[in-house]
């Protein structure tokens, strides 16, 4: 479990700086590291709490995959790290009409058609999105386990 773990840390505490999106005629490659250093993404007093919970999750993922590797694994960190995907999405789904505007994309997507937006998304999705959301959910998963085994 504790290789699991480590490697599920790894690679979503990686994506940071992975291309997640690469989206032709439109700009560079999209990455949160890239969008860091555009200011797009800024840490702050004043930021959102949605980017906390973004930027959070990265860090809680590194930390659970180094604690994993020294061998004391938490299933609350590694619980924390892998629902912090879910909560963005969930929000971020929740407020598609405002993200629309706000996005200036070069294509009309209606957010609130999952099936629809995937079809149009799929052909830009890069590594970094995919071990974000692999190693999120593996993370969830082990600390789901983990946080239920020590209830027993």
């Amino acid at each position: 479990m504790r290789a699991i773990i480590f490697l599920a840390g790894l690679a979503m505490a990686a994506s940071w700086a992975l291309i997640w999106l690469e989206l032709p005629f439109a700009g560079p490659d999209i990455s949160p590291m890239a969008l860091a250093r555009d200011g797009v993404i800024v840490i702050g007093a004043d930021s959102s709490w949605q980017t906390w919970v973004f930027v959070g999750g990265f860090g809680a993922a590194a930390l659970a995959g180094l604690l994993a590797l020294m061998g004391r694994a938490s299933g609350v960190l590694c619980t924390l790290a892998g629902i912090s995907p879910v909560v963005v999405g969930v929000d971020a789904y929740l407020r598609a009409d405002e993200f629309i505007g706000q996005l200036n994309l070069p294509v009309a997507i209606d957010f609130g058609d999952v099936q629809q937006t995937w079809e149009v998304a799929q052909d830009f999705v890069r590594l970094g999105l995919w071990a974000y959301l692999g190693g999120a959910a593996i993370l969830l998963l082990a600390g789901l386990t983990l946080t239920s085994a020590g209830r027993r």
